[in-house]
């Protein structure tokens, strides 16, 4: 016979590894990254070509390879994808409210630093000189990183506010309290100093991961339009029903991105543009 305790340690360590699978996928595919040719690499450029204008001195190169995203935007889509992960893995519920005050305004903060870096910073390409004050790669990702955290904590709660029944989700804030922020902070601030840091042999997952922050939140996008189109919006139970709209959502992702590109590509032969 199994006891209560045995069948509660059973049960607990099954959810333990469901909900870790995403942290289990990451890792794998950072490791495999990491020892790919560059070649392979190749397709997550065009990834990045169809959502970033891949400016060489606004980008961040690493083994003397440009990301495949711009110093901002490596941040900003890392941060997103690593903020969603830490969401699935640290609430085991559904929490379907945007954060709550005073960290809502800690969010609209990251976002206002984002977008006034970024206004500086192309006023500056704009005008071939110091507009407010010197941009640089480092600040591009610093505002990225923060904006991506903070665009997390916005995703989730929209997302599962649209996909699952009222009575499986949980009407609270994403964020709750000071803890939440930390951890959030802590992630930007991990992003940060291991871009910065440049290591060649990390050139792979920090191209993986920002290429992946892109594709994720482009199928969260995709998905719930599906889900709306199909007036099935806040009636799923589990994951196993989301197949259809979550592979929808997979499929219309890759061909926004194709035709972006194509689109992009021919208008830059034509019009003789730079990038």
């Amino acid at each position: 016979m199994v006891s209560g305790r045995e069948q509660l340690i059973t049960k607990a360590s099954k959810l333990s590894n469901y909900v870790l699978w995403p942290v289990y996928a990451l890792l794998v595919l950072a490791v495999a990254a990491a020892l790919a040719p560059r070649q392979v690499l190749q397709p997550l450029d065009w990834v990045g070509y169809a959502v970033c204008h891949r400016i060489p001195s606004h980008s961040i190169f690493i083994a003397n390879t440009q990301l495949p995203v711009c110093a901002r935007d490596t941040g900003m889509f890392t941060g997103a994808l690593i903020g969603i992960v830490s969401f699935a893995v640290v609430q085991r519920k559904r929490y379907t409210q945007f954060p709550s005050f005073p960290y809502v305004l800690a969010m609209a903060a990251f976002f206002l630093m984002w977008a006034f870096d970024g206004f500086n910073s192309y006023m500056q390409l704009l005008r071939g000189t110091v507009f407010i004050y010197p941009s640089a790669n480092w600040l591009r990702l610093v505002t990225g990183a923060f904006m991506g955290v903070a665009l997390s904590s916005f995703v989730v709660p929209l997302f599962n506010s649209a996909v699952w029944q009222p009575e499986l989700s949980v009407g609270e804030p994403s964020i709750r309290s000071w803890r939440d922020m930390l951890r959030l902070v802590v992630i930007a601030f991990g992003i940060i100093v291991i871009v910065l840091w440049q290591p060649d042999f990390l050139y792979g997952p920090i191209a993986l991961i920002s290429a992946l922050g892109v594709i994720t939140l482009l199928v969260v996008v995709n998905s719930l339009l599906v889900i709306l189109l199909m007036k099935r919006e806040a009636r799923y139970e589990r994951w196993s029903q989301l197949v259809f709209p979550l592979v929808a959502g997979v499929f219309f992702a890759l061909t926004e991105i194709m035709v972006i590109d194509i689109v992009r590509a021919t208008l830059t032969r034509q019009l003789g543009l730079p990038y």
